[in-house]
């Protein structure tokens, strides 16, 4: 998320001017020590939560910059500092906003802060308002104390608080220890003539503040025992979760000082890669101060954009003026971000670090060398082998375990490949594409391709056919053939019920299983899971039935009874748990016949003289 695009400072500590523009999803912030790094994410603090320190209350003399205080002093002039951050509106805010917003916050040696909008058109001020308070901004400072853990730890329950469940445990709790004190309540009441009962604290989060977490096989304390850098590496994961199931904010920013304190190089890594992924959100932009190039000189892909800014302490030169004029430069290339690390003398690291994985990849390289020449001939064997075998083109991976599991019982596993098409191919050049990444196929040796019996298996089935799926595999050249999932008996009493016509239905692979164990075992696989989508998507039917449907009948299949069948021919299986599904099944005691009956019908028509209805 690029909420924030700029961000400007007068005069705050050590920053006499300070400009960061074009911020990115995660944004690294380097330099020497005492350049300033720190006070970049106390003034975004000061700007989102009214204080430059987590458990300090606001101190204008403390936080004025010291050039700047002499300055006013020399020709009596006010003192003053400010904080100014151009915003890029989200899209719901763009007609009352504008594409952008800039606010700018003063504060005077009162304490008194005045805010200034600038934006491109009339600002409607509730608007901006409910902009503002769907803004939360997490400051993680370098040093980590039990009391930035235990912030987290409070916010993670007032996150989860909602939930029935924690509703109805925090209930049980009370009353237990009620039971307990029974007879000292029964004492109060016959003082005071009146019922006096325990009761829960107002402010719950309060009682869960000291929580803890058990970490690792000794089961020992993470807060109390482990050490700094086991539980700096929660931090994130804990900050994440709370903003996944937060209420009210919807925009989150982390100010996070130096992650990779008490970490080995090869953590601080690991620790680089997985902010950069939780930056890719779009609804989480972050920045980070460090001295460690594992993040300043991090080059992962996920999609996040990784903008650097070398900060350099701000100091008066021979002619009284404060150089540099900008303490923030943005560093665009890996090798500007070295440059600036070794003219401040800070590069001895870095090429370490470098050197280090030139030697890993050197090894890596040379062992493979090796092993590749022992298994070449090997490898171009096995490759010719599969080759000739019939295959199985199925679409996913978990298509892939479940036929071949079937096979198995068949002892047909080394007589028949079962490959990957990746997804649900529509048109000629996703099916090359599906096979040329599996290997391709061999025009002497028969091959098979089969589809989820849905609207898009049976566009793919016309694409390859130009007809509609048959009860039997159909054949498209002498030796390929393509086929739909034929509906087992359940589901045709299913899609007879609801009046579904054979066009309309929605068939995958769960479905051969039968529908009140394949039910039941969805049903508990999202026991636990309380989040948005999944809550969503049990209030829905799959897509296909809503487009194709009318609304009555649509509102009857909404309104199955969940761990039916009619429930799970409904909707489907997550994509999110198909592969938890697809291992249960597997080692579950489930009845196979309608899978086994349809790989009967595979192996007969991949064998040498499939006797097929055309």
């Amino acid at each position: 998320m690029r909420l924030i695009k700029k961000i400007e400072v007068r005069y705050l500590r050590s920053l006499y001017e300070l400009n960061l523009d074009k911020a990115g999803d995660l944004n690294v912030v380097f330099g020497r020590n005492d350049s300033g790094k720190s006070n970049l994410l106390r003034a975004m603090n000061l700007f989102f939560n009214g204080k430059t320190e987590p458990y300090q209350p606001f101190d204008f003399n403390l936080d004025m910059s010291d050039p700047r205080k002499a300055e006013a002093r020399a020709v009596k002039g006010k003192q003053f500092f400010w904080i100014k951050i151009t915003f890029t509106c989200p899209k719901n805010y763009q007609n009352a906003l504008g594409n952008e917003i800039v606010i700018k916050k003063q504060w005077n040696r009162e304490g008194n802060m005045t805010q200034t909008t600038m934006g491109g058109k009339d600002i409607n001020q509730a608007r901006l308002t409910r902009f503002l308070n769907e803004i939360n901004f997490t400051y993680i400072p370098a040093v980590k104390d039990m009391n930035v853990y235990a912030d987290l730890i409070e916010r993670m329950y007032g996150a989860a608080a909602e939930t029935p469940e924690l509703t109805s445990a925090t209930t049980d709790f009370i009353d237990a220890i009620s039971g307990q004190a029974s007879a000292l309540t029964k004492q109060l009441t016959a003082i005071f003539q009146t019922e006096t009962n325990l009761a829960p604290p107002t402010d719950m989060q309060r009682l869960f503040r000291n929580l803890d977490f058990s970490h690792g096989a000794d089961r020992h304390s993470l807060f109390r025992q482990k050490g700094d850098g086991v539980k700096a590496r929660h931090l994130p994961e804990i900050l994440h979760f709370i903003n996944q199931n937060e209420a009210g904010n919807k925009y989150y920013l982390w100010g996070f000082e130096e992650p990779e304190n008490s970490l080995d190089l090869g953590a601080a890594k690991d620790e680089a890669a997985r902010f950069a992924d939780f930056g890719k959100r779009d609804d989480t932009q972050i920045f980070v101060t460090s001295h460690s190039p594992a993040f300043y000189l991090s080059e992962v892909d996920t999609g996040a954009e990784i903008r650097r800014f070398f900060i350099t302490k701000q100091e008066k030169n021979g002619d009284d003026e404060i150089a540099p004029k900008n303490a923030a430069k943005p560093i665009d290339m890996i090798a500007d971000a070295e440059t600036e690390m070794e003219q401040a003398g800070l590069l001895q690291l870095p090429f370490v670090i470098r050197k280090m994985d030139e030697h890993q990849k050197a090894l890596e390289e040379s062992e493979t060398v090796r092993s590749l020449q022992a298994a070449e001939v090997g490898a171009l064997k096995s490759t010719i082998s599969e080759l000739t075998k019939p295959t199985l083109f199925v679409e996913g991976k978990h298509d892939v375990t479940l036929f071949t599991d079937a096979l198995e019982r068949q002892n047909q596993e080394n007589q028949i490949a079962v490959k990957e098409l990746g997804g649900t191919p529509n048109k000629t050049h996703e099916f090359f594409s599906g096979l040329l990444g599996n290997g391709g196929i061999n025009a002497g040796a028969k091959t098979l391709f089969l589809f989820d019996n849905d609207k898009a298996g049976r566009s793919s089935h016309n694409t390859l056919c130009k007809s509609q799926p048959k009860t039997m595999p159909t054949k498209i050249t002498s030796n390929a053939f393509a086929w739909a999932l034929p509906f087992t008996a359940e589901f045709k009493a299913f899609t007879k019920k609801y009046g579904i016509q054979d066009n309309q239905a929605f068939f995958t692979a769960e479905f051969l299983y039968p529908a009140s164990a394949a039910s039941e075992l969805c049903a508990e696989l999202l026991l636990d899971d309380k989040t948005k989508e999944i809550m969503s998507w049990k209030k829905c039917i799959h897509g296909d039935y809503n487009t194709s449907l009318s609304q009555a009948i649509s509102v009857d299949m909404r309104n199955a009874d969940e761990e039916t069948g009619d429930w799970l021919f409904a909707r489907g299986v997550p994509n999110d748990y198909k592969e938890q599904f697809s291992n249960q099944a597997l080692s579950r005691d489930f009845d196979t016949t309608d899978l086994d009956a349809i790989v009967t019908t595979i192996i007969k028509t991949l064998g040498q003289n499939p006797d097929i209805d055309h």
